[in-house]
């Protein structure tokens, strides 16, 4: 049988987005990344090719084990978002992280294909763990994840595929996930982007709680509004991505370098971080401890939050 090489499969991914999405190219800095996307079809066509692998992500492996795409091996949840000196939904030690997926067999050439039990926060979480540790290039979430594979009458397997642990290289990009600290002397700076993944409600805040709301001068780019519906989790185009939703926020200013994007725990900011990275902003950070870091942060004075009228 021909071993198809990850690099092969990675320039078919490019030319076949590329093509597809010629009319969305940004202009100057921005480069949109296609192939962190790939498509069901796809995925079909190349799930017993050697060089592929496929993660399914969830909570727990029930989810997995009653119905998942064939071949895919299973990655908790857990392995990506921890708790970490009190605060929900950490990325663990790089050590640990990288062990993870050294155990899982992801190897260092493989083309690697993400989906998980939910609409996409679970997909998005490992695959910037990925990106953190060096290998988001050769990384894709599967647009509209197992919900539209299931609808296209697809396969799936009950048997759990058994992982075979293979040397994982990785090189930690310590400057993409930042601090409180960070966060608190870059405020006032011209050339960052603060942006919510929260809900408008919860990005607004309450009257009744001094710490809800967001960051001060934070703009507001919800998750979910990055899919095409509730019911179909599949990203909206790249041009209505970039044009429609990331460039009000501010991302294109030719004085903005740095986009830095929060929740409440990290999760939600996931997908945001995600979209940003696919849209192709070169520098976008993810404050992964968020508003339950920032606001339980003393004095209050110094760590300030804003509301607004809903």
């Amino acid at each position: 049988m021909r071993i198809v090489t990850a690099a092969f499969l990675l320039a078919l991914v490019q030319a076949s987005s590329a093509a597809a999405q010629s009319s969305d190219r940004g202009q100057g800095r921005i480069r949109h990344h296609p192939e962190y996307v790939v498509q069901t079809a796809w995925l079909a066509a190349h799930l017993t090719a050697a060089r592929v692998i496929v993660l399914h992500v969830g909570t727990s492996d029930e989810q997995y084990r009653a119905a998942h795409i064939p071949g895919a091996l299973f990655l908790p949840l857990s392995a990506v978002a921890t708790t970490v000196d009190g605060v929900l939904n950490e990325f663990p030690a790089p050590e640990q992280l990288a062990a993870t997926f050294r155990d899982l067999g992801v190897g260092n050439s493989a083309r690697i294909v993400v989906y998980g039990d939910d609409p996409g926060l679970f997909a998005a979480r490992a695959w910037i763990a990925l990106d953190l540790l060096g290998h988001g290039g050769r990384a894709a979430i599967l647009d509209g994840g197992l919900t539209k594979w299931k609808a296209e009458h697809r396969p799936v397997e009950t048997a759990v595929a058994t992982p075979h642990p293979v040397l994982f290289a990785s090189r930690w990009r310590a400057d993409r996930v930042v601090s409180a600290a960070w966060v608190r002397a870059h405020l006032a700076d011209r050339a960052v982007v603060f942006v919510d993944a929260r809900s408008p409600d919860h990005y607004a805040g309450s009257a009744a709680d001094a710490r809800s709301g967001h960051l001060p001068g934070a703009k507001n780019l919800y998750w979910m509004s990055q899919l095409a519906s509730a019911d179909d989790p599949s990203l909206r185009p790249m041009a209505y991505l970039h044009e429609e939703l990331w460039k009000p926020m501010g991302a294109d200013r030719p004085a903005v370098r740095t986009l830095v994007v929060y929740c409440r725990t990290g999760m939600q900011a996931s997908h945001d971080y995600f979209v940003a990275r696919y849209i192709g902003y070169p520098d976008v950070r993810l404050y992964d401890g968020s508003m339950s870091d920032w606001a339980g942060l003393t004095p209050a004075a110094d760590y300030p939050v804003e509301r607004s009228s809903k």
